[in-house]
């Protein structure tokens, strides 16, 4: 013998929705979706040893313009430090797109870091390095791709993208629709403390 649950929604004890199935079957979590995309707005040229942020950062919030709405809010911005509203595990992957236009030699490295900080604590996770060579022309693009999943357990945990390179190289992030270079937060879990 079976038995069938006919529900539309389940709510907590006070009143939030936590899950609801439409009538195809879809499951959605309401609470839980949450994925927040940045795109860098303008190129950078980064021609320092020294690390330094990569700001310049806008929402991607347009269906008609970047194919993408944000899956609830919970994710801001300022001068290149992202912070969640919503504490949790959030899996972060970015792509940074770049070139060399040097007309004679490649780019030894390029160091790209998805560097965490836990509520007033020392900054972690850096050291990632991509090269980008000189191949058949002055001009050669390259792609590094960073994912970390950070735990924010504190409002005041933060993320950035931090840069440095040998030599000139110039990161892509051109026009309102078309952000070559992106950052994407995904939650995936409450905060682990």
């Amino acid at each position: 013998m079976s038995s069938v649950l006919k529900v539309d929604a389940i709510q907590n004890t006070s009143g939030t929705s936590a899950l609801s199935i439409d009538s195809a079957g879809t499951v959605d979590f309401p609470v839980n979706n949450n994925i927040t995309i940045f795109g860098l707005t303008s190129n950078v040229t980064v021609s320092s040893t020294s690390l330094s942020t990569l700001t310049g950062w806008s929402q991607l919030n347009s269906q008609n313009t970047h194919g993408f709405k944000p899956v609830g809010a919970t994710v801001s911005e300022s001068s290149g430090y992202f912070t969640p509203s919503k504490l949790g595990l959030y899996k972060i992957q970015a792509d940074i797109n770049m070139y060399n236009n040097s007309s004679s030699s490649g780019i030894r490295w390029i160091e790209i870091d998805l560097a965490f900080t836990p509520n007033g604590q020392s900054e972690i996770g850096g050291d990632q390095y991509n090269f980008i060579g000189y191949q058949q022309s002055d001009t050669t693009y390259m792609t590094g791709n960073r994912v970390r999943y950070y735990n924010f357990n504190n409002a005041g945990d933060k993320v950035r993208i931090r840069v440095a390179s040998s030599a000139s190289v110039l990161i892509q992030g051109t026009g309102a629709s078309n952000f070559d270079t992106q950052i994407m937060f995904e939650w995936v879990a409450p905060p682990q403390s």
